[in-house]
């Protein structure tokens, strides 16, 4: 459910937080969804021509959309693992095309972090939603800066966890980390898996899920505590090798630099990332805390790439804190 975000010989994966997406999460202003047929708690899908978009409707108050990374994974480990923010918020839980309920389209090169960001704000217009918070995690993030930059006119908050960048890949801190930890016994076979994992176009479904299965012990700072409930989230999870595939491929054929295009952002943003997420590292976070002029960062001491598993209490509040009106 993460892709490791680096060369070509690496796979894109993006935690689940995660992505390990994620994650986009749009908070609606105005309180429209009370009379929406389209916002009633439950599963949805809207027709969007090119693809029909799938999303899942849970919890009470200020509408907040949450939209899963683009590379296959789906929204059912956000559905999981952000339930707390229910008690405050209305959860728009969002499919990325191709990926969960969502359906793909016929031209693979419309697998774009960009197209993505414009199937959030398609949905928002649908939904009669005129000023939105996003919230991405992981790959996620990088779709909510997408929004950011396309879409800055109906942009309030722009709240990135543990976030891809667009054209800073840190394959220099990643690569530094898996050293670091390889001949740690909690974390050796994941670093093996890494260095050993699949990708391109000949990927199967099987060896999507040994890679994703092999790493997952990466994505948090003590296994033994936290890698019980990651793999608990993901059980519901149906992995897409046609979007794992296709948004990578989308990615290179465009190369991007967001962390320069990050200038632009005017909207109010908190950024949050843990000290030990290896791939997405924290200096990359700190390089677009530097870019976006409006933004603040939060660093979790010794945290994985999902900080609301590893410290909920502390994650939870300072969401709803700046979520607020």
């Amino acid at each position: 459910m993460f892709r490791l975000l680096g060369d070509s010989r690496t796979m894109r994966w993006i935690p689940l937080s995660l992505t390990l997406a994620a994650v986009t999460w749009v908070l609606a202003t105005e309180p429209l969804h009370a009379a929406n047929s389209h916002l009633v708690p439950g599963a949805h899908d809207i027709d969007l021509k090119e693809i029909r978009l799938h999303y899942v409707v849970r919890g009470h108050g200020p509408l907040l959309f949450v939209v899963s990374p683009g590379w296959g994974i789906g929204s059912d480990y956000l559905q999981e693992t952000l339930a707390p923010l229910q008690e405050h918020l209305t959860l728009v839980f969002i499919d990325t095309r191709g990926s969960g309920g969502s359906t793909q389209p016929r031209d693979p090169g419309r697998m774009s972090q960009s197209i993505m960001a414009d199937d959030v704000d398609e949905l928002r217009r649908r939904l009669g939603v005129k000023t939105l918070d996003l919230f991405g995690h992981s790959d996620g993030g990088a779709i909510a800066i997408e929004y950011a930059l396309r879409h800055p006119q109906h942009l309030r908050k722009l709240l990135l966890i543990d976030p891809g960048v667009l054209g800073d890949r840190d394959v220099a801190d990643t690569r530094a980390l898996l050293e670091l930890w390889a001949d740690d016994p909690q974390y050796h076979d994941a670093v093996q898996a890494a260095a050993s994992e699949e990708a391109g176009p000949g990927l199967t479904l099987e060896q999507f899920q040994r890679s994703l299965d092999g790493m997952l012990p990466l994505y948090v700072s003590d296994p033994s505590r936290y890698l019980g409930p990651l793999r608990n989230s993901l059980r519901s999870t149906h992995l897409s090798v046609y979007a794992q595939v296709n948004e990578g491929a989308a990615e290179q054929h465009a190369a991007r630099d967001q962390g320069q295009e990050a200038k632009q952002i005017r909207a109010h943003t908190l950024i949050i990332n843990g000290t030990v997420d290896w791939v997405c590292p924290y200096p990359v976070a700190q390089r677009l805390h530097a870019s976006i002029p409006n933004s603040q960062l939060s660093l979790y001491a010794n945290v994985g790439h999902l900080p609301w598993i590893e410290q909920p209490q502390r994650f939870f509040n300072e969401v709803v804190r700046f979520l607020a009106p």
